[in-house]
């Protein structure tokens, strides 16, 4: 139900009007996305319980996601500028820390988010992850990213 009131909250955003027909049409658009999508959405078991403190840690790990990106755009200008422009692709392993299958997306998407680094795969508990370089594959290993992560699924445990 709430799936539903989301996505026709979402059709009237982005249609602009509220009308009969619009919320007709948006109703049975929303409906068809959940009936042809049902296996995508979370269960019980995935998402965590939708209080208020729960959600401020969400928050959280936006605004350190958002920080994290400011740094890593900083350091990959820095790279591209240098005339010897020190780049050194490589693929590295990292841990997949996180033991929900929810939190190891959330977390290797995060990593994606961050300018120089590329989620690829999960492998036997263990991310592929594409770097710029030495220093990005460093910062890998432990990060606040990860650090907030974890919180969230120990907040829902």
């Amino acid at each position: 139900m709430f799936m539903y009131v989301l996505l026709l909250l979402f059709w009237v955003v982005i249609d602009g009007k509220i009308t009969v027909e619009s919320v007709l049409i948006g109703s049975i658009a929303a409906f068809a996305v959940i009936i042809l999508n049902k296996d995508l959405f979370f269960n019980q078991s995935e998402g965590g319980p939708l209080t208020f403190k729960y959600l401020l840690k969400y928050a959280k790990v936006i605004g350190v996601l958002l920080v994290e990106i400011v740094k890593a755009n900083i350091a990959v200008a820095k790279i591209v500028l240098k005339k010897d422009m020190p780049i050194e692709p490589m693929f590295i392993k990292v841990p997949a820390s996180p033991k929900k299958n929810f939190h190891k997306m959330l977390y290797g998407n995060l990593i994606t988010l961050t300018p120089g680094t590329l989620t690829v795969d999960e492998v036997q508990g263990n991310f592929i992850i594409h770097v710029i370089n030495r220093s990005a594959a460093e910062g890998l290993d432990g990060n606040t990213l990860e650090k907030h992560v974890l919180e969230l699924e120990r907040e829902e445990s």
